[in-house]
């Protein structure tokens, strides 16, 4: 890859962004469902590509786009983690509740997914094990799960992974919606008896003037340096020191060159904001912008790997996947109304919309049911999961292992890789 193809794919991506943008913004029924413009332009880029229309010609580099860039998206969420022991005691029926979650999309999806490929054969080895990582982690995670199964040879889990995620935003907003009903006629919602009552801006358009808030603060003159350049750097020196760490630990063990890239993002995320807080370099970081570098960067992996779906082989599977996120998507329901019925003192119905919005979709599915029963923001519903998220940031890491857990066991050892599908859906 050249520097001219890779701004000529960048120039590809950003058209189909802004026509998925502006079919967000038209078609309101989309907006409902809190589907993103990436995933939009992606899908309408993958009906005029090759394995449909064939009126556009997707570049073949679109499926390597993931490979790459999951690594600075996952060391961007350790930028600014720090763990106060007094939220989580006081947040640990909340915590509970989410990670049991996870722990049941995790054992629960694999087990599951093995039992149905008995009676489909050709589904692939470990696609079960996507379920925690496209319900609960949405696209991004389904992006680093997939992105390592490519690396192990089993590059149709990205396709499957990305299809649950889709899925998994559709169900957790159309099942949180009735949830939501069902709720506020019962009485269990602390804030609002009106979950339609939200402002025109709720769902898209244009944010009012006052409303609008800055994507991040700069921390040094532009004289210096520009700040979108100092906080990039910040997040490819994250990336450095992972993939440094790897190779010398590798000189002692070998069996660590099987640790993707999703792992060295971690790793070096980590190391560059404590040795930064640790020297007062902190100071020179906005952890806010790199969010927002890591949410760009997210927005282009969506893309692209929606456009590279294998959709042959989702068309032969949509049976077994479809009976998948339905068991899947009620289990997830069960634990978390139960859970939190029975263990949360306070809000148990607010925190049981977020922990399901976020188990099935993302993070701002459940922030949308939570707003819909509590339009003043005042539930401790979004705080509860944002500690969650800072204590439980290291099983970001199992997107990297389960994938090389499933293939080789716990020895650490690569299979034989086998051929991967290019974007037109041929063996390459």
């Amino acid at each position: 890859m050249t520097v001219a193809s890779l701004f000529n794919d960048m120039v590809i991506i950003a058209l189909f962004m802004l026509l998925g943008f502006f079919v967000r913004e038209i078609v309101k029924p989309v907006q409902e469902l809190f589907l993103p413009s990436s995933l939009i332009g992606g899908l309408i880029a993958l009906a005029l590509g090759q394995q449909m229309l064939g009126v556009v010609e997707v570049p073949e580099s679109f499926s390597k786009f993931s490979n790459v860039l999951i690594a600075p998206i996952l060391a961007a969420l350790l930028f600014g983690v720090t763990i106060n022991r007094k939220k989580i005691m006081g947040f640990l029926d909340y915590i509970c509740v989410e990670q049991a979650v996870y722990g049941m999309q995790m054992c629960l999806g694999a087990g599951f997914g093995a039992l149905l490929a008995l009676a489909w054969p050709g589904l692939p080895i470990g696609w079960g094990s996507m379920a925690q990582f496209s319900f609960q982690g949405g696209h991004g995670n389904a992006s680093a799960a997939g992105a390592t199964y490519t690396d192990l040879g089993v590059p149709e889990n990205l396709s499957i992974g990305m299809v649950l995620a889709t899925f998994g935003l559709i169900v957790a907003m159309l099942v949180g919606m009735i949830l939501v009903n069902i709720g506020v006629r019962k009485g269990w919602s602390k804030y609002v008896k009106d979950p339609k009552s939200q402002p025109d801006d709720f769902y898209g358009g244009a944010l009012p003037e006052e409303r609008r808030t800055p994507v991040g603060k700069t921390v040094t003159t532009s004289i210096s340096i520009n700040h979108l350049a100092l906080q990039g750097a910040w997040l490819l020196t994250a990336v450095f020191c992972g993939k440094s760490l790897i190779s010398a630990v590798g000189l002692f063990w070998s069996g660590v060159s099987v640790l993707p890239s999703v792992i060295q993002g971690i790793l070096g995320g980590a190391i560059v904001w404590n040795v930064a807080r640790l020297v007062k370099l902190d100071r020179f970081i906005d952890v806010k912008f790199i969010r927002q570098i890591s949410g760009f960067l997210l927005e282009v992996v969506v893309l692209t790997a929606m456009v590279t779906l294998d959709l042959e082989l989702i068309s032969t599977f949509i049976v077994p996947i479809l009976i998948f996120t339905l068991v899947l998507t009620l289990l997830t329901a069960l634990i978390c109304f139960v859970g939190c019925r029975l263990f949360c003192r306070d809000e148990w119905f607010e925190k049981a919309l977020m922990a399901y919005g976020a188990g099935m979709g993302n993070t701002a599915t459940g922030l949308a049911l939570v707003r819909t029963v509590d339009p003043d923001a005042a539930s401790s519903a979004p705080d509860n999961h944002g500690v969650y998220s800072a204590v439980m940031c290291w099983k970001e890491a199992f997107a990297g292992l389960v994938p090389v857990w499933m293939m080789t066991g716990l020895g650490m050892t690569i299979p034989k890789r086998r051929p991967a599908r290019s974007a037109t859906g041929s063996l390459t």
